[in-house]
């Protein structure tokens, strides 16, 4: 287990997606817009016409492998959460599609169908993602 200070939350930026709009895309120009170096998404709702994530594929042998998943139709958006470390978000989105729930890695490729609501706690200090060759990495920080 790892734990640390990230910082100070500094700011709460609310995104409105509408139709057509790409989730990450999105987010990655408010980030520069915006200067997010650090930031947790902490909440993201509406409804898309397109999804487009990944997951890991099921086993044990590393390094793990990625599977894309695309699909289409009118899709709820549960959830969308996750980290910006160093400007780079590392984001998770929960859907559902009729009786169906699933979700992983959030890609580019997630197109709004109405509107996506998304928010965004801005933090002070200095995060980073350290990829190690065997596993997906780590976020430390430079504060403590």
């Amino acid at each position: 287990m790892r734990y640390f200070s990230a910082g100070i939350e500094e700011e709460v930026i609310v995104i409105g997606l509408d139709s057509g709009e790409d989730i990450l895309s999105s987010i990655e120009e408010v980030i520069k817009k915006r200067d997010i170096k650090n930031g947790v998404v902490v909440s993201g709702v509406g409804s898309l016409a397109k999804a487009h994530y990944h997951i890991v594929k099921p086993g044990n042998e590393k390094p793990w492998k990625d599977s894309y998943i695309k699909k289409e139709g009118t899709i709820e958006v549960i959830s969308l959460q996750g980290i910006i470390a160093n400007g780079e978000p590392h984001l998770h989105i929960s859907m559902s599609q009729e009786d169906e729930a699933f979700g992983g890695h959030l890609e580019k490729g997630c197109l709004v169908l109405t509107l996506v609501e998304i928010v965004i706690k801005k933090i002070s200090g200095n995060m980073k993602r350290i990829i190690h060759e065997m596993d997906y990495g780590q976020i430390c920080s430079d504060n403590n």
